[in-house]
């Protein structure tokens, strides 16, 4: 088959879309544990869960958005979960954030950053997140331990 020059770059993209059209064709994730079979899926969705892990009597305040959608105010008791699915926007510029109340005050969080999940070791095609007061932590897909814990935003939304 000969193609055009001009024609290339169209030729290519229209084969990798076609070959990586479904699930048997997902693209391997870099760095990726090769012994537990994980695939990172570019057009697949996404999944957030949220966890109230403050303790026994405490309930967890929050209200989640991202520029296109807004999932209200909610409360999550202790030990529940709550979570949410979307496909990532083509260009990686994906966001999702959260304002928490807690007992020693209001602090918000990025719960979803495209560079930050899709991206490196610690990407996920199902974020959970276990939300504590000293900030949330993610699960861990290799160790399966909520080792991957951040700080809260210096700044409210």
């Amino acid at each position: 088959m000969d193609i055009p020059k001009r024609y290339l770059s169209l030729f290519l993209l229209t084969m990798f879309i076609t070959t990586n059209a479904d699930a048997k064709h997902s693209v391997p994730v870099p760095n990726g544990p090769s012994t537990t079979g994980s695939v990172f899926h570019p057009f697949g969705k996404i999944t957030v869960e949220i966890i109230n892990d403050l303790g026994n009597t405490l309930a967890l305040k929050y209200h989640c958005k991202s520029k296109e959608d807004d999932f209200g105010k909610r409360s999550l008791q202790p030990g529940q979960s709550w979570s949410f699915k979307f496909h990532r926007q083509f260009f990686g510029r994906t966001l999702f954030y959260c304002s928490f109340v807690l007992p020693n005050g209001k602090y918000s969080f990025n719960i979803y950053e495209d560079h930050r999940e899709s991206a490196g070791d610690d990407w996920c095609q199902k974020c959970v997140w276990k939300i504590r007061l000293t900030g949330p932590c993610r699960l861990n897909d290799v160790t399966k331990q909520f080792a991957i814990c951040y700080s809260w935003n210096k700044s409210l939304y």
